[in-house]
Formats: structure tokens, C-alpha cells, sequence
């Protein structure tokens, strides 16, 4: 049976997949950046706002926008069939590369969209990959934590709040990495939907769904 689909303009999506039996996914740097090569690639073809992401070895994090949220299973399966067939080329593997179909709990901008920003970029730092977030390559941290360019990013609208300079912004970014956040229970929630019971009640309205 076809996956209901959540669809809502009002809605970011955090995209979710990771290697089958927890495997690894991305070998190296060469790795990475093809992954990241065909994101920018997709994003071009079904105007894509990337706001957050982090490439981890066995699984990757996306926080995304669409123009047509409709659009975003057709993305998705463009963008990790052609993973495979890359990866497959190069390490001569051969079965099932991804676990299962990818995850993609809706998220409420207004309330959450920076505090799932904060979880995707801190898993390194969760991982004791790092020290500092900002210190790993492969994530958009760099750039909201240090002003680092990142054509792939379009900025997070609620990033662009936090001071009126650039310098200011990306301190008040690190303090918050760094520091409590009282959305992060909201954000590890394992759930179809991550925002207020408004919110909540709204998606189920336009999208039945039963709950988990």
C-alpha cells in the first residue's frame, strides 16, 4: 500500500535515510561531495530549498523546502538511485545500499525549523566525531556557525532573526549549538510530524494519518 502522503506549503520536511544494517554509505571525501554534487543537481531540477544538512558515515540528514512538497518522493528516489549507482561503480558493491524508504517527518517552521537545524548539526558533536560542530566538513554548520559560502544552502529564514549582522548571527548560532534548546525533545521524538498539537492537528486534517 502507497505511503500517505503529508503535504503542506506550511511545512519544511527533515529527510532522514541511512545505510541498510547501518552500514556505511559514504566511504570518504570523494563520496561526500559526489552525494552533495547531486543534491545541488536534484535541487536545481525541483526547486529545492536546502535550509540544514549533515552527511554522517552510515546515514545523512536533510532539512528541506519544496515549491510542490509533492514533488518530494520523486526527489528523493532520483537522488538516492543515482547514490547507488555511483556507489555501486565505485566500491563494487553489490544488494541494498539504503535501509528502507527514506523518512520524512513534517516540521512546523515557525516553531521548530531552527531547533531541527541545531539537531542535524550537532550529531557530529553527538557522535564524538568532533569537538565543535563547525569543526566537521561534511554538514552546513560551517556556514551558519562561521560564515563560511555554501552554495548549496538558502539560508534558514529564522537563522536571519537572530541578529541584524552577520557576525551576530553567527555567534548567537554557536551559543545555541552549544547550549539548552527546549525544542530538542520535539526534535527526537520519533513521529510523522514535529511542531505544536495545532500543528499536529492540522497536518492529521489534511492528511490522515493514525498516530504512531
Amino acid at each position: 500500500m502507497p505511503r500517505t502522503q503529508r503535504l503542506t506549503q506550511a511545512a519544511c520536511y527533515h529527510v532522514i535515510d541511512r545505510g541498510h544494517n547501518r552500514e556505511a554509505i559514504f566511504h570518504d571525501a570523494e563520496d561526500c561531495a559526489y552525494f552533495l554534487g547531486l543534491l545541488a543537481r536534484y535541487g536545481k531540477r525541483f526547486t529545492l530549498r536546502l535550509y540544514h544538512y549533515c552527511l554522517m558515515t552510515n546515514h545523512f540528514h536533510l532539512l528541506v523546502r519544496l515549491g510542490d512538497a509533492r514533488q518530494l518522493s520523486s526527489l528523493m528516489a532520483g537522488l538516492l538511485r543515482s547514490y547507488v549507482h555511483h556507489f555501486n561503480r565505485r566500491h563494487g558493491f553489490v544488494g541494498h545500499l539504503w535501509q528502507g524508504r527514506f523518512k520524512s517527518p513534517a516540521v512546523e517552521a515557525e516553531r521548530c525549523l531552527l531547533s531541527c537545524g541545531r539537531y542535524i548539526e550537532r550529531n557530529p558533536l553527538e557522535a564524538g566525531v568532533v569537538e565543535e560542530p563547525w569543526a566537521y566538513r561534511w554538514s552546513s554548520c560551517r556556514a551558519y556557525a562561521l560564515g563560511e559560502p555554501d552554495p548549496l544552502l538558502a539560508e534558514d529564514p529564522y537563522y536571519a532573526e537572530l541578529a541584524a549582522e552577520p557576525a551576530g548571527r553567527q555567534r548567537r548560532w554557536r551559543e545555541f549549538l552549544g547550549g539548552a534548546d527546549a525544542g530538542e525533545g520535539v526534535i527526537r521524538r520519533s513521529d510523522w510530524v514535529l511542531g505544536e498539537e495545532e500543528f499536529r492537528r492540522r497536518m492529521q486534517q489534511m492528511q490522515p494519518r493514525p498516530s504512531p
